[in-house]
C-alpha cells in the first residue's frame, strides 16, 4: 500500500510540474516578421524571419503575400531556449531568402500561425526597392536608419514638483558592432533630477528591422513653473563596418550578424557617428492656490502615512516618541513634517523630530518613504491623548490638493514625583528679638576643590591617539573609494572598448585554462586552436579590434603604436604562426613541447599586461 502511495505521489507531481512547465512556455505567444534590411537594389537579396514567440510546438506559419519578390529557398529553421533569472523564454525562427524582380515600394502581408485553436498573426512590412546601385566599398553606407536616438518625456505638461520621466534611448540594428559610445546627457536646468534603475537593454522591431536598443530613464522634478526646455542629449560611436576584399564580394557584405565577430578574410573599417536629439518643451503649471491647506508645505505626489509610538502609559515629564511615517509615489526628498494638531499650547512640550528618507522602488517611477521621529512630553496629568497628526499633499493626477488625518493615540498621564527643595539653611517662624548667625545645615553641594590648579587629565588626550587620528582618514578613503568603484562600474557599462580592456586578461586566463583542459585530454589541433584563440582574442580586446585582425601585420602595427619592444612582438608574431602551423598539422609535437607552449603563451600575455595596463 505504502509503495502504491509512493508511485501515485511520483506521478502526480510530474504531472504538475509538466502542466507548469507547459503554461511557462505557452505565456506570451507572439508571430513576428522581421527583413534584414528594407531599403534594397534590384540586386540585393531580402532575408525574411518569421519567428513564434512562446512555444515551440506549432505548425509552419503561412507564408505572406509578397508582390515583386521570388522566393531562392527557404525556411531554414532554428530554436532558441534562454533562461533568464529563473524565466525561461523559446522561440522558433523560419528564414526565407528572396530576390526582387521590380522597382517600387512594397508590402510583405502579415503570416498567420495557429496554435491550441487560437490565430497569431504578424504585422506587415514595408520594403523598398529602388534603382541606385548599391554604394561602393570605398563609400561610406547609408547609416541613417541603422543607428539613431531618441529623447523623450511621458507627459507633455505638469505641475511644479511632479515627477516626470525622461527616456533616454540609443538604436542600432541588431548586428552591428558599435564601440567607443561617447554619451552626453541632456541639460536639466531648473529640474530635481532622480536616477530611474540600471541601463536597460533590449530588443525592439521597427518597420520590420530588429534593433538592439540602449535605455536610460531619469525622474525630473520640474521647481519653476513656465516653459521649461530640456536640451537634446547627443551621442558620439564608432560603427564597425566588415567589407569583403575583391570587386566581386556581393554588394549586401557590409556588416555581419554579430558583434566582434571573427570575418575571415574580410576589412575593417570605421565609420564614426554623431547623433542627436531634438529638445523637450514641457510646460510647467504652478500649484493652485484654490483649496490650499493651510498644513500644506510643498509635497507633491500620491501619499499616505502611518502613525505609531510605543509608550501609552507616562508620567508628566515623561518622554514620548510618535514615528510618522510618510511613503508613497513622488519626490520623497522633499517631503516635510506633518503638523501636531495641539489643542492647548502648553499640554505638550514639543522637540524638534528627527527624520529618515528611504527610496524603495527605482525601476518605473521614485517611491519610498520618509520617517520622522519626534519627541513630546506630556506637561499635565489629565491628558487622554496625544495630538491628531495632519498632513497635506497636491495630487497631481487629480489636481487638487488633499489631507490625510491621523487621529489621537490615546494615553495614560500620571502625576510625576513631587520634588523636594534642597534646604541650605534654617528658616524661623518666628522673628527672634536677638540677631543671630545664620546656621548651615549641608556643604555637600559646594564645591568641595577651590584650587583649580590642582586638576590635572591623568590620561593621554585622545586627539593625540595615533588610532583616533587615522580614524579621521577611513571616511575620506572610504567616501573616494565608493566614488572611483561606481564610475568604474558605469563605464563599464557604457564603454565597449573600455570593459574589453579591463577584462581581456581575465578571459585569456580562462581560455588558457580551457587550453591546459584539452591539452589532457589528448586534443592536439583544439589545444593550439585554443592557445590561438587565446592569443588573438587577448590582443583584440586590448586593442579594441575584431579577432580578425588580431594577426599578422596589424598585430605588429598595433603593438609598435603602444611602445611594444621588438623582442616582444617577434615573439608574438612567432607564436601566433607556430600555433596556426601545429594547428593543421600532423607534427603536433610531444606533450612536453606543448606543455611548454603553453607556459609561453602564459608568460607572453603577462608581459604583454605589465606593458599595456
Amino acid at each position: 500500500m505504502r509503495a502504491h502511495n509512493f508511485y501515485f505521489c511520483i506521478v502526480l507531481s510530474a504531472m504538475i510540474f509538466f502542466g507548469c512547465m507547459g503554461q511557462i512556455f505557452a505565456r506570451d505567444i507572439r508571430l513576428t516578421a522581421t527583413v534584414d534590411q528594407n531599403i534594397l537594389t534590384l540586386r540585393d537579396r531580402l532575408e525574411l524571419t518569421l519567428t513564434i514567440h512562446g512555444t515551440q510546438d506549432t505548425a509552419h506559419p503561412s507564408f505572406p503575400t509578397i508582390e515583386g519578390f521570388t522566393l531562392l529557398y527557404g525556411p531554414s529553421i532554428s530554436a532558441q531556449t534562454r533562461i533568464v533569472n529563473g524565466e525561461v523564454a523559446v522561440s522558433k525562427a523560419y528564414t526565407y531568402m528572396l530576390q526582387p524582380t521590380a522597382k517600387g515600394k512594397f508590402t510583405i502581408g502579415p503570416s498567420v500561425v495557429e496554435y491550441k485553436g487560437e490565430k497569431y498573426t504578424s504585422q506587415p512590412v514595408s520594403v523598398e526597392v529602388v534603382d541606385a546601385p548599391r554604394q561602393s566599398a570605398s563609400q561610406t553606407p547609408n547609416l541613417e536608419k541603422l543607428v539613431f536616438i531618441e529623447l523623450s518625456a511621458d507627459k507633455n505638461e505638469a505641475y511644479v514638483y511632479e515627477q516626470v520621466i525622461l527616456s533616454f534611448t540609443f538604436y542600432f540594428q541588431k548586428g552591428l558592432p558599435v564601440g567607443d559610445i561617447d554619451y552626453e546627457a541632456p541639460s536639466t536646468k531648473n529640474f530635481m533630477e532622480e536616477k530611474l534603475g540600471d541601463q536597460r537593454q533590449y530588443e525592439e522591431i521597427r518597420d520590420g528591422i530588429i534593433y538592439n536598443v540602449l535605455e536610460l530613464r531619469t525622474a525630473l522634478f520640474p521647481m519653476v513653473s513656465g516653459e521649461l526646455t530640456i536640451s537634446p542629449a547627443k551621442v558620439k560611436c564608432n560603427l564597425i563596418m566588415q567589407q569583403r576584399r575583391g570587386r566581386n564580394a556581393p554588394s549586401d557584405s557590409f556588416f555581419g550578424d554579430a558583434f566582434f565577430d571573427d570575418f575571415f578574410g574580410r576589412d575593417q573599417k570605421r565609420y564614426p557617428i554623431e547623433r542627436t536629439t531634438k529638445p523637450i518643451t514641457l510646460r510647467v503649471k504652478p500649484l493652485p492656490e484654490q483649496g490650499k491647506p493651510k498644513e500644506f508645505k510643498g509635497a507633491v505626489g500620491t501619499f499616505d502615512m502611518e502613525v505609531s509610538t510605543q509608550a501609552q502609559h507616562v508620567k508628566v515629564g515623561d518622554p514620548i516618541t510618535l514615528s510618522m511615517s510618510v511613503y508613497g509615489e513622488g519626490n520623497i526628498q522633499t517631503i516635510h513634517e506633518p503638523v501636531l494638531a495641539v489643542d492647548k499650547e502648553n499640554d505638550f512640550k514639543l522637540y524638534p523630530a528627527e527624520s529618515n528618507t528611504q527610496i524603495t522602488s527605482r525601476e518605473d517611477v521614485i517611491r519610498g518613504r520618509k520617517v520622522f521621529s519626534k519627541v513630546i512630553e506630556p506637561q499635565k496629568p489629565d491628558l487622554k491623548s496625544t495630538p491628531a497628526i495632519v498632513f497635506s499633499f497636491f495630487d497631481p493626477r487629480s489636481g487638487q490638493y488633499k489631507t490625510i488625518t491621523k487621529e489621537p493615540i490615546p494615553i495614560t498621564v500620571e502625576a510625576g514625583e513631587q520634588e523636594v527643595p534642597i534646604q541650605l539653611t534654617r528658616s524661623h517662624d518666628k522673628v527672634l528679638p536677638v540677631k543671630q548667625q545664620v546656621q548651615l545645615l549641608t556643604e555637600d553641594i559646594l564645591p568641595i576643590m577651590t584650587n583649580l590648579s590642582a586638576l590635572r587629565n591623568q590620561e593621554n588626550d585622545l586627539y593625540r591617539n595615533p588610532f583616533t587620528i587615522g580614524c579621521l582618514f577611513v571616511p575620506v578613503v572610504a567616501v573616494v573609494a565608493s566614488y572611483l568603484l561606481n564610475r568604474h562600474k558605469e563605464r563599464l557599462t557604457s564603454d565597449i572598448g573600455y570593459a574589453r580592456k579591463r577584462r581581456a586578461h581575465a578571459v585569456a586566463k580562462k581560455r588558457l585554462e580551457g587550453a591546459r583542459t584539452v591539452l589532457r585530454q589528448n586534443q592536439t589541433g583544439e589545444f593550439y586552436a585554443c592557445l590561438s584563440r587565446a592569443m588573438s582574442d587577448y590582443l583584440a580586446d586590448k586593442f579594441n579590434v575584431t579577432p580578425a585582425s588580431a594577426t599578422g601585420d596589424k598585430v605588429a602595427e598595433l603593438l609598435t603604436q603602444r611602445g611594444i619592444g621588438d623582442d616582444i612582438r617577434g615573439e608574438v608574431s612567432r607564436l601566433l604562426t607556430d600555433f596556426d602551423r601545429r594547428r593543421f598539422s600532423r607534427e603536433s609535437g610531444t606533450s612536453d613541447e606543448m606543455e611548454a607552449a603553453l607556459k609561453l603563451a602564459e608568460e607572453l600575455i603577462t608581459k604583454m599586461e605589465r606593458q599595456l595596463s
